[in-house]
């Protein structure tokens, strides 16, 4: 039951501290929400372990035993408990579902809040917050049987209510706005959710523009005033969006889905799209002028040949 306890107590804590209105206790806000939700997930897990050992889905490590009567059973091993990673692994072996999604982002927030946003964080934690809510609400409702207001107490049930009845009115404004923009390509269109403020990190990204998008689409955060271009953003939202291509690529050996652009260097140049999402730079030459093999991005500047028959003109040339 510690276990328990020790969630709720950490998002009650965690929602005090945000309704302070005090700076200082904002990033111990965010610590105690999430840390919080993990809680309910360790306590999901502890319910399901074997009565032999109450605590053996919790633990990091996980050892073969016998019991008293010969059988083999699993014991945990040592003090180290289950990280975020093995925790989804392991709702995901027993068949028990959660919004990944929207724990990943709220995980990203409060490692973003931590180390890069802790001066401007105020608005950024009425997100996490909001998107907390429905992850606290879920889970207690749906894996631990019980009900949200009884655990969390009146007060606190009600402040989660109230911050998350007013963000998803915000939300669903900046997300329509956002849909009226032609994003000409598949992968922008797939990634412009991921848009972040620059200044506080929310996602309340909001537009007046309407028509194709550009490095100069006017954007504007709804939660704390920032006003800046798409072109400031695109980078790192690219990168947030195809975050699991590019690990994949870089573990495996493929072609990452992201490069350099030679015209703007930015790391914007869309390979399947075959464009530069900032500068619009395409490909000059697509094939070897010499032996007709694809050229790559970073084969351009040979001017029509490929890295080999490059090295094979400049030893003719020296010869």
């Amino acid at each position: 039951m510690s276990l328990l306890i020790n969630a709720i107590e950490s998002i009650q804590v965690g929602v005090e501290d945000y309704l302070t209105n005090e700076k200082k206790r904002y990033l111990s806000a965010v610590r105690n929400i999430c840390a919080g939700i993990l809680l309910l997930y360790k306590e999901k897990l502890y319910r399901l372990s074997p009565p032999h050992d109450k605590e053996v889905l919790i633990k990091k490590d996980i050892k073969p035993s016998y019991d008293t009567e010969g059988n083999v059973v699993f014991v945990g091993k040592g003090k180290k408990t289950v990280d975020v990673q093995e925790i989804k692994e392991r709702f995901s072996n027993l068949g028990i579902k959660i919004d990944s999604k929207n724990f990943d982002d709220l995980n990203q927030l409060r490692n973003d809040i931590e180390h890069y946003y802790t001066d401007k964080s105020a608005d950024a934690v009425r997100e996490i917050i909001a998107k907390s809510f429905i992850l606290i609400r879920d889970f207690i409702y749906e894996h631990l049987d019980e009900q949200p207001h009884q655990l969390l107490g009146e007060e606190c049930w009600k402040s989660l209510l109230k911050t998350a009845e007013v963000y998803a009115v915000e939300e669903e404004a900046c997300r329509k706005s956002l849909e009226q923009i032609d994003w000409k390509s598949q992968t922008l269109r797939n990634a412009y959710d991921k848009i972040r403020c620059p200044a506080c990190h929310s996602s309340l990204i909001k537009t007046d523009d309407e028509g194709e998008c550009s490095a100069s689409t006017f954007l504007a955060c709804s939660s704390c005033g920032e006003e800046f271009d798409f072109r400031d953003v695109v980078e790192q939202c690219l990168f947030d969006s195809l975050a699991g291509q590019i690990y994949t690529a870089m573990k495996d050996g493929g072609e990452a889905p992201l490069s350099r652009c030679p015209a703007c260097d930015h790391d914007t140049y869309m390979l399947d799209e075959g464009h530069c999402a900032i500068c619009e730079f395409e490909l000059e030459y697509l094939d070897c002028n010499m032996c007709g093999t694809n050229l790559s991005l970073d084969e351009q500047c040979f001017n029509g040949l490929c890295s080999y028959c490059q090295h094979k003109w400049e030893q003719m040339m020296d010869e």
